[in-house]
């Protein structure tokens, strides 16, 4: 599949903060990050003896919690697009049984796995950075076996007024800030404001995961109101 002119430039942008994402994501989620990772894994029901796959991995956060969760009982494949978060991936899970554990670089748009092979899909803070979002879920929706699950996790700009103007300074001004004097990228993170800002509403994704052909789809707004856990089943 031929590379966009938007993916190419998401991609390099990655490669470039690899070194300090997992550090910024902990500061600039206060820590919340792994907790709504947590929780996505905890949705997916026991996953015991099964398949599955981490779909924008960055440096393997759901990975982990999935292995530690699961320890010998699971195979996990991880799926990212930016080599320089792939390296890092790979190098947290150099001691992990590679019979376990899988990482590889693939488009999101064409993921290197038979249709009905998977038994569940996590994504972290990852789809809002595709630009075909319909086709990605139609993708993630062919891998699926019948009864498999997705977790997605977003941020979310809340509905709340106070709780919306304190997420857009946080957002659209602290966080480009900081991202910024710790990455020496200002721009990568002002585009996660960006991207968080254009992602579709709740109810537009929700939408978005049905047409693909999920069904109980259903967003899960997650304290303090700034993100999202998006969760659907394959019939």
């Amino acid at each position: 599949m031929t590379e966009t002119a938007h993916s190419r430039t998401i991609r390099t942008m990655f490669d470039r903060i690899s070194p300090r994402y997992d550090l910024l994501n902990r500061v600039l989620s206060l820590g919340l990050d792994l907790r709504w990772r947590n929780r996505a894994v905890t949705m997916l029901a026991d996953l015991r003896g099964q398949t599955a796959l981490d779909l924008c991995c960055g440096s393997g956060d759901c990975i982990a919690i999935l292995l530690k969760k699961y320890r010998n009982d699971i195979a996990v494949i991880g799926v990212d697009f930016a080599r320089g978060m792939l390296d890092i991936a790979r190098r947290r899970f150099v001691a992990a049984d590679s019979s376990r554990i899988i990482l590889c670089q693939a488009d999101a748009l064409a993921l290197p796995c038979r249709d009905a092979s998977i038994d569940a899909v996590t994504i972290g803070f990852g789809i809002r950075n595709i630009e075909d979002k319909p086709a990605a879920l139609k993708e993630i929706h062919r891998v699926l076996r019948p009864g498999g699950r997705l977790a997605i996790i977003e941020p979310s700009v809340p509905k709340n007024r106070f709780w919306r103007g304190l997420f857009s300074f946080y957002f659209g001004k602290v966080m480009p800030f900081v991202g910024g004097v710790i990455s020496g990228d200002r721009g990568a993170y002002q585009y996660l404001h960006d991207s968080v800002a254009a992602f579709p509403d709740p109810d537009e994704f929700v939408a978005l995961m049905r047409s693909a052909g999920f069904v109980n789809a259903t967003a899960i707004p997650q304290t303090p109101s700034t993100a999202m856990i998006y969760f659907a089943e394959k019939a």
